[in-house]
C-alpha cells in the first residue's frame, strides 16, 4: 500500500496508515473544492463575473462590439412589443 513498496502485503502497519492519512486528506481537499464550487451563491458569482467580462475589457473599458448588439436587439424589442399592442387595441 504505501509507495515505497511493490507488494501491499509486505507494507507495515504504519506505513498503510500514512498511506491512509495522505489519501483522506487529498479526499477531503476535493469534496471541499466541490462543495464550494455548487454553492448556488458562487454558481452566481461566476455568471455575473462572466456577463461583465463579455461585455467589460478590463485593459479597454466597454465592449462596444458586444453591447450595441444587445441595446439594438432590446430597443428592437420593445418597440415590437409597443406597435403590437397599439394593432390589437
Amino acid at each position: 500500500m504505501a509507495r515505497g513498496n511493490a507488494d501491499p502485503a509486505q507494507a507495515s502497519p504504519d506505513e498503510i496508515v500514512d498511506e491512509l492519512e495522505v489519501l483522506l486528506t487529498r479526499l477531503s481537499g476535493n469534496i471541499d473544492e466541490l462543495v464550494d464550487r455548487v454553492k448556488p451563491g458562487n454558481i452566481a458569482k461566476r455568471q455575473v463575473q462572466r456577463i461583465k467580462d463579455y461585455f467589460v475589457d478590463e485593459e479597454t473599458g466597454p465592449r462596444f462590439e458586444h453591447i450595441v448588439p444587445v441595446v439594438t436587439g432590446t430597443v428592437a424589442t420593445i418597440a415590437g412589443f409597443a406597435v403590437l399592442r397599439r394593432l390589437l387595441k
